[in-house]
């Protein structure tokens, strides 16, 4: 079936209310994504509020190693980084109150660039990059990324609120993917243009941390966090104007993306980009076994990715993909037991069961629907 970008209706394999067969006494038990949820929003505490409350705890002393001018758009609120660390994830150099971390990946290999950093500075933050991205690849994007958890209460709002959603097709999300590409290649470059031999000041060049400064982490976390972002409404100069206003923007579209579709955000931001790239050849294996399937089309409908490759592979048994962020949503809906697992260097972690669904109480007045009636392919 060719897919096109059209609005559906919520359906309950979005909501994690059923998969097709499940009987309506089915057994009680936490799902995987009941698991993915407390992740997320026990990851959400600690990276947005846990540096203030290392502070508060310990009398840590608010002092900054940053350069920057107080108060410029790249300032970082003058805290130091619990951890001095970085991680394949939207953890963002602005978050108001103290950071736990340093920041992303784009901020290590962007400042790097500017600063001509020598590698034996940078390889150890790359290594660790390297090693975390490798163990769970994009899983870091379904489990751990707070704009990932922000989008994901945005598209529960959506669902609560009865609205259709936007369902992206194969040559819109080809697309977002070359915008991708172009967004990361974009920051890298502008990075290198303005090194210190090109500029006398680097830090008072306005283009410093393009993506950073574009990013609706810079706004959203210190929103959160309870404090005013930095230079949130900067017109001083020309480019801090046009930064000013983008970042607005990219944080309206940010949050328009999860209230029309599931996740279409995590298809243009070059962090997962960057640990797409660890999905195939990682430790963590996500297995098909065909023969099992049936085709009835609950994976494709749980997807917050909106992928179909699942429900669509006939033959091969891996699934990993670099737009997969592990959600393992299509694990939680099959309706075939031992039909698609999840392994960790070889190592079984989880597999579709159908006794481990779980039953929900709206789940009693609901209407169970009809495996025909879900997305299949003709």
């Amino acid at each position: 079936m060719r897919e096109s970008s059209r609005r559906y209706p919520p359906l309950q394999a979005e909501r994690g209310d059923y998969s097709p067969t499940t009987p309506k006494t089915a057994m009680r038990k936490p799902t995987i994504t009941f698991w993915r949820r407390l992740t997320q929003w026990v990851s959400f505490a600690l990276l947005v509020y846990g540096g203030w409350a290392f502070a508060v705890a310990f009398g840590a002393r608010h002092e900054t190693d940053s350069l920057m001018p107080k108060d410029s758009i790249v300032w970082t609120q003058g805290h130091r980084p619990v951890v001095n660390t970085y991680l394949p994830s939207a953890v963002c150099r602005f978050t108001a109150r103290g950071r736990v971390v340093r920041g992303c990946i784009i901020e290590l290999l962007s400042d790097s660039l500017t600063l001509a950093k020598s590698m034996a500075l940078v390889l150890p933050y790359l290594l660790a990059f390297v090693a975390l991205s490798f163990l769970v690849g994009r899983m870091w994007c379904g489990w751990v990324c707070p704009l990932g958890g922000m989008g994901d209460l945005l598209s529960w709002i959506r669902q609560k609120a009865q609205a259709r959603y936007l369902r992206m097709s194969a040559r819109l999300r080809s697309g977002l993917r070359w915008t991708n590409y172009s967004l990361f290649g974009a920051t890298l470059g502008i990075s290198w243009l303005i090194r210190p031999e090109r500029y006398k000041a680097t830090y008072q060049c306005w283009f410093y941390l393009p993506f950073c400064q574009l990013c609706p982490a810079r706004l959203a976390c210190p929103l959160v966090a309870g404090a005013a972002p930095t230079s949130w409404w900067e017109f001083t100069h020309p480019v801090q104007a046009f930064f000013t206003i983008a970042s607005w923007a990219t944080l309206a579209f940010f949050a328009a993306a999860f209230l029309s579709a599931r996740r279409l955000w995590c298809h243009v931001c070059p962090i997962g980009l960057a640990t797409s790239w660890f999905n195939r050849g990682g430790a963590l294996t996500l297995t098909k076994e065909a023969h099992r399937c049936n085709r009835c089309g609950a994976c494709a409908d749980a997807c917050p990715m909106g992928l179909t490759h699942v429900r669509d592979e006939k033959r091969l048994t891996a699934m990993n993909i670099p737009e997969c962020i592990y959600c393992l949503r299509c694990v939680d809906v099959c309706p075939k037991d031992d039909c698609l697992k999840l392994d960790f260097l070889r190592l079984p972690v989880t597999r579709s069961r159908l006794v481990l669904r779980r039953a929900s109480k709206r789940m009693a007045n609901d209407q169970v629907p009809n495996p025909q009636q879900m997305t299949k392919p003709q």
